[in-house]
């Protein structure tokens, strides 16, 4: 069901509307002097509230590497271009970083609709794309996602939700397009395999600001907890403005309910929210976190250790790995071949990412935490992924 969607949505008549014209040869080098890799993700928009950390944890391990040498003496080069949030603009920009400044492969989308909106031409081209968002089934050749999958989040969140909290009545409030659409189906997995159904369920349009009428629909449907699906900036709104009009139940989201942007729109109105994520939280001890917050420091002093921040250092971290597997000769065919032939990537923040050529999942387990006293608490042990 999701590929149709995908397909149906941001497949081959989003390639034609670009015209794929030259498709770069998949055995392609780079240069002497450095290994250039082009990224694909929000510069400007809303959505910069995530894009932003994420850039400046992929940054700050890469400058790291950058300055112990580099890959066999030759520096990583970065080149982003601006997306906006918008699948059009993503396919140009992954047009543009492999068809004129020639990158050894895409690195670093951040979003499902835009993710969906460059797989078929990556693939087409042959171009390793290792996103950040997670791709919907099938997998692909090419495409590799790092991030858990919204339907492993939200099938575990529910299961918490229903065999934890032993929660009767649980509704949906989702962004209506492909990523409330991914999430939905570990949410029916879930519920299935429960014998549960959802209270009731609100979709909205990417952009929305004001969800008065959606809160009103949820609320007759008198939920114990409502699970949300949408942007930072969503999501924050929908709570904040569900509490103003005394709707209270348990809120529940994905990997972004732990960010430092959640916490800034949110305020007080964080405590109790769910959620689940791959990566280790801001606030742990583990040295790992400590060997970001130090990195960052030196390349980004005025910044904050985020919940993004640690996904772009960790995925710099893993694309890093892959480049010392494949050695001085880069070519696609070289990194498709390295990317698959290690059992398991250390990324640090996270459990190991291995990849084979049946799968191109990305993480391995993730973590239910709850906000309370100002910080992410665990609510289970790591739950191993079942790709």
């Amino acid at each position: 069901m999701q590929d149709a969607v995908l397909t149906r949505r941001h497949g081959l008549a989003l390639v034609a509307a670009a015209g794929i014209g030259f498709l770069p040869r998949a055995g392609q080098t780079q240069t002497a002097d450095s290994i250039v890799l082009g990224g694909v993700f929000a510069l400007t928009g809303p959505v910069r509230l995530i894009t932003e950390p994420y850039e400046q944890g992929a940054r700050s391990y890469f400058n790291r590497v950058n300055k112990q040498g580099g890959i066999e003496g030759r520096p990583i080069r970065w080149l982003v271009e601006d997306d906006a949030y918008q699948p059009a603009k993503a396919l140009a920009g992954a047009k543009k970083l492999i068809e004129r400044d020639n990158v050894a492969f895409l690195f670093g989308q951040m979003g499902t609709p835009t993710t969906a909106a460059i797989i078929p031409y990556a693939e087409q081209a042959r171009v390793p794309f290792f996103s950040a968002t997670p791709a919907t089934p099938p997998a692909r050749t090419y495409t590799f996602s790092f991030m858990a999958s919204y339907p492993e989040e939200m099938y575990e969140v529910m299961n918490h939700l229903v065999q934890k909290r032993q929660l009767k009545r649980i509704a949906y409030l989702y962004q209506n397009d492909d990523l409330g659409e991914a999430a939905r189906a570990g949410i029916d997995r879930a519920m299935k395999e429960n014998g549960t159904a959802l209270a009731g369920t609100v979709g909205y349009e990417r952009g929305t600001s004001d969800f008065g009428t959606h809160i009103l629909k949820l609320r007759d449907a008198k939920p114990e907890a409502v699970i949300s699906i949408g942007t930072a900036p969503t999501i924050a709104s929908s709570i904040r403005q569900a509490r103003a009009m005394g709707f209270t139940p348990l809120w529940a989201t994905y990997g972004v309910g732990s960010s430092n942007v959640m916490q800034s729109l949110l305020g007080d109105d964080i405590e109790g929210l769910l959620f689940a994520t791959e990566v280790l939280n801001q606030f742990s001890d583990d040295p790992e976190v400590q060997a970001l917050k130090a990195d960052l420091k030196v390349s980004y002093p005025d910044a904050r250790a985020d919940y993004a921040t640690m996904l772009g250092y960790g995925h710099a971290r893993l694309i890093v790995g892959v480049l010392q597997a494949v050695g001085s000769n880069v070519t696609r065919e070289r990194v498709l071949e390295a990317a698959q032939s290690k059992n398991g990537f250390p990324v640090g923040v996270m459990q190991p990412i291995r990849y084979d050529n049946q799968g191109r999942s990305g993480a391995s387990a993730l973590r239910i935490f709850q906000w309370e006293a100002g910080k992410p608490q665990p609510r289970s042990e790591w739950i191993q992924i079942k790709h």
